[in-house]
């Protein structure tokens, strides 16, 4: 559940991003900026935020989990502590999609800018 809710605000963060700066990126193209070099800064941009995230939920994840565990298994098993036990193919799942996504999301906004020309990019106001 927490996986999906992360991965979910993640295409929101982004995809809202890339909207409201969709007329500051015209701008750009329009003076200097290569359609490569558009495409670098916001994969650049997307990997920052993926990168984030996992040290995020390693940082503040894991010490949470490690509590809750404790105090859920004293509760549960009278008193017995169950060691825990770091979830390694679920994180590696987790920051593959997170990465992936963030990858695709960044190539497909750029794309989809592609498709508009300057102009129109640069009367768009949101």
């Amino acid at each position: 559940m927490v996986f999906l809710f992360c991965v979910i605000n993640l295409i929101n963060t982004t995809l809202s991003n890339q909207i409201a700066r969709k007329q500051e990126n015209s701008i750009l193209r329009s003076i200097v900026l290569t359609q490569k070099q558009l495409c670098k800064m916001n994969i650049c941009e997307g990997l920052c935020y993926a990168f984030f995230a996992t040290f995020a939920t390693l940082i503040i994840g894991l010490p949470v989990s490690i509590f809750a565990c404790r105090k859920m298994s004293a509760g549960a098993f009278a008193g017995n502590v169950v060691p825990y036990q770091f979830p390694v193919l679920e994180m590696g799942l987790f920051i593959l999609v997170l990465f992936g996504m963030e990858l695709i999301l960044s190539v497909w906004t750029v794309n989809r800018q592609k498709k508009q020309s300057l102009i129109e990019q640069m009367r768009s106001m949101e």
